[in-house]
């Protein structure tokens, strides 16, 4: 039997195993890039195809390892899931510097930040200079919960996006009962780019994990 091919197609599912052949078809509809991960049967690791020469897509030869550590990142994923785990880092900031805000006394904030760090600093503003402490140093607990769902996020850890998402959805409940509607919008649309980083993070997982083996 003759060399056969798997591939992780761009919604991260596999596909194969098949020829040569057909496996140039794919390439000539499009289904197969340069980048995409392949699983030649005569290796075990994922590859870029552009690293196979047969299948004629300009790479300098290089050698497939036998046995190892296999290339499992997808850049655009890898891009999506860092984008959304910064949303986590950019609501703590954020949230801080609101908080700074309205302890001094200032009357703007950030919509993107966090509903129960308002709610905080509202009990301290009626509190002596001591509780303005003290509200401050819950603050930045809060903040700082956030900053780790980003911290894990970026690590591919899927469980600080939806615990991450879960407490983020809650906060805009605060909102909801206050009436700001426009925060309610906003900490939708985080909700939504959130999101992505989930699924990024669950592809990518998914496609690491495949590497032990291709499906036959």
């Amino acid at each position: 039997m003759g060399l056969t091919y798997t591939i992780i197609g761009t919604d991260g599912q596999q596909y194969g195993p098949i020829t040569l052949e057909q496996l140039r078809v794919w390439m000539r509809e499009g289904r197969v890039t340069r980048e995409t991960q392949v699983w030649r049967s005569d290796t075990n690791a994922w590859v870029p195809a552009v690293q196979y020469t047969e299948l004629g897509l300009g790479a300098t030869p290089v050698a497939v390892p036998a046995s190892g550590v296999a290339a499992t990142g997808d850049p655009m994923l890898e891009r999506r899931l860092r984008i959304s785990a910064d949303w986590f880092i950019w609501i703590a900031a954020l949230s801080l510097v609101n908080s700074v805000i309205r302890l001094s006394g200032g009357r703007i904030f950030f919509i993107f930040g966090l509903g129960i760090t308002q709610v905080i600093d509202s009990f301290a503003t009626g509190l002596a200079s001591g509780g303005t402490a003290v509200a401050f140093g819950l603050d930045l607990v809060a903040a700082g919960v956030f900053a780790l769902f980003g911290f894990f996020g970026r690590k591919r850890q899927t469980w600080s996006f939806a615990v991450g998402m879960s407490l983020y959805a809650l906060d805009a409940v605060i909102y909801v009962l206050g009436g700001d509607w426009l925060s309610v919008a906003f900490h939708g649309y985080v909700l939504y780019r959130m999101f992505g980083g989930l699924q990024a993070s669950g592809q990518l997982n998914g496609m690491a994990k495949r590497v032990v083996a291709p499906s036959v």
